[in-house]
């Protein structure tokens, strides 16, 4: 008369394995959200890095390059963006289609002191010492580029520097096969350890950036990067005012062997960049249902499928399900091409 009966047992078991499931479930329900949210913000720290890193960069683009484009410009065409010696500040290279990653080639100059190019005091026979019109503006180790009015230019690093005597430095340099005249100019792009013409890329959904001017391996900046979108934004029309946006097509005007051979007018013509990053978290999420869909830069047909360019995202009912992406773009002004317009 006091105890529980079988079937009062039976009932508290059920109501007990029933509590378990519904706390299970509430359970599973809040960790998937805060799985996916955990996600997104990881998917979107990795894009915002990315872009920063980009932004950066390009701002800071053509910084001493573009102060000596008058004298660069007689600088020999080279088919290679890393050996070029051509007033080139940016340079996208072509990924190929929509949906795979361009490359971008930034390069500046990490001088000390100098802002323009310093002129030589006297004619500089080769393998001699130069002789400059400069008292504090090169350093050992510095990498400096020797242009002519010729058209010769020669890379080289200063391996000594004497006491400057009235406004004029001896420089002694670890080699110059050619005759320099008095006329010749000598541009300083800093410390040869540093990364003067720096190429992002993403291999593997890792963006990476690479010092070609040394050589060195690439460098992993972020993983999880599906996409990087480049596009120079244009003076068309010669009045000075961006007004267009151009992709660096393999086969255009603006492509990547175009602006190598380009003369110093053309290439000032542009006057930003626009960037578009997509990223993915780094799990799939299956409770996704549908894959993702986007476009980068403007599209204004009201129909999105049927803009150009259009990319997919992960194929749903897949076994691993699908992910979530993130799209970031800005845009970026050549501060220094803008600043050094003319010079």
């Amino acid at each position: 008369m006091r105890g529980a009966s079988l079937i009062d047992t039976l009932v508290g078991l059920a109501v007990a394995m029933a509590s378990l499931v519904i706390v299970h479930r509430a359970f599973l329900g809040v960790d998937t959200v805060r799985r996916n949210a955990v996600i997104v913000a990881d998917a979107q720290a990795s894009g915002a890095f990315a872009l920063f890193t980009l932004a950066s960069q390009i701002g800071n683009a053509g910084a001493g390059w573009a102060s000596a484009a008058r004298w660069l410009d007689a600088c020999p065409v080279v088919a290679d963006a890393a050996a070029t010696l051509r007033p080139i500040d940016v340079l996208i290279g072509d990924g190929g289609a929509a949906d795979r990653p361009d490359t971008l080639v930034v390069r500046q100059s990490f001088a000390r002191h100098m802002a323009l190019p310093a002129a030589l005091a006297s004619a500089a026979p080769a393998g001699t010492v130069l002789r400059v019109e400069s008292t504090d503006g090169f350093a050992v180790g510095d990498r400096i580029v020797a242009i002519t009015r010729a058209g010769a230019c020669v890379v080289t690093q200063v391996l000594a520097v004497a006491t400057p005597i009235a406004g004029v430095v001896d420089i002694t340099p670890a080699t110059v096969a050619i005759d320099l005249p008095v006329t010749t100019v000598l541009l300083n792009l800093g410390a040869a350890g540093r990364a003067s013409t720096i190429r992002f890329d993403v291999v593997a959904q890792t963006l990476r950036s690479t010092d070609l001017a040394n050589g060195d391996a690439p460098v992993p900046l972020t993983s999880n990067v599906v996409n990087v979108k480049f596009q120079y934004g244009v003076d068309s029309d010669g009045d000075g005012a961006l007004d267009t946006w151009v992709p660096a097509e393999a086969s255009g005007p603006w492509s990547q062997a175009a602006l190598l051979a380009a003369p110093r007018a053309t290439l000032e013509r542009i006057k930003a960049l626009r960037i578009g990053i997509v990223v993915r978290g780094e799990r799939a999420d299956r409770t996704l249902v549908r894959d993702f869909h986007w476009v980068l830069f403007d599209c204004e047909q009201d129909d999105k499928a049927a803009c150009p360019g259009r990319l997919e995202g992960s194929i749903p009912g897949s076994a691993s399900g699908s992910f979530r992406y993130r799209t970031l773009e800005t845009v970026v002004p050549l501060r220094n091409v803008l600043w050094n317009r003319g010079a």
